[in-house]
């Protein structure tokens, strides 16, 4: 087995690692947003976020190791792993196209706890703006007396919150 290929599996083992911490951070996120719990939201966003960073280097190291793997089997170029994988004797081709398969179930798990997070972010959002709403809009009814006490009308003053957000 080349160096490239031990590289190859080695970086997809790594890119699945991380893709199952990342849903364990969404998983945590999704309990942090029905809580409603700011400061945990706010700290798996950050973690998120340096996982992402890490995520796209671990993606360029991959697409450089198969690059390599490229040139020694001089090929121009494939379209997917399952082309190079093709490319590759066994036991590593079963190997790589596991872990392929591996790695599109867990991206596919992500992409789904990602869209529910954002539809419970969305519905919270949603739920400030109309409390939002209901106490900016709340203005004094009624009058007051002037000095000649002739009834006058409350000045009623612009809500502070004003536009949609």
């Amino acid at each position: 087995m080349s160096k490239s290929i031990e590289q190859l599996i080695a970086v997809l083992k790594q890119e699945c690692d991380l893709y199952k911490d990342y849903l364990n951070l969404a998983s945590k996120k999704k309990t942090a947003v029905i809580k409603g719990d700011i400061k945990e939201i706010d700290h798996i966003t950050k973690l998120e976020q340096n996982m992402i960073v890490n995520m796209g280097k671990v993606d360029q190291i991959r697409i450089a190791i198969i690059g390599n793997i490229l040139l020694e089997k001089k090929v121009s170029n494939v379209e997917n792993i399952t082309e190079l994988a093709n490319l590759i004797d066994e036991p590593n081709r079963s190997t790589i196209l596991k872990l392929k398969d591996q790695l599109a179930a867990l991206l596919e798990e992500t992409k789904n706890a990602n869209e529910l997070n954002s539809e419970l972010l969305q519905q919270a959002l949603e739920y400030v703006e109309y409390n939002m709403n209901l106490i900016t809009s709340a203005q004094p009814k009624g009058s007051t007396y002037g000095n000649k006490a002739n009834e006058k009308d409350l000045k009623i003053k612009p809500n502070i919150f004003d536009a949609k957000i």
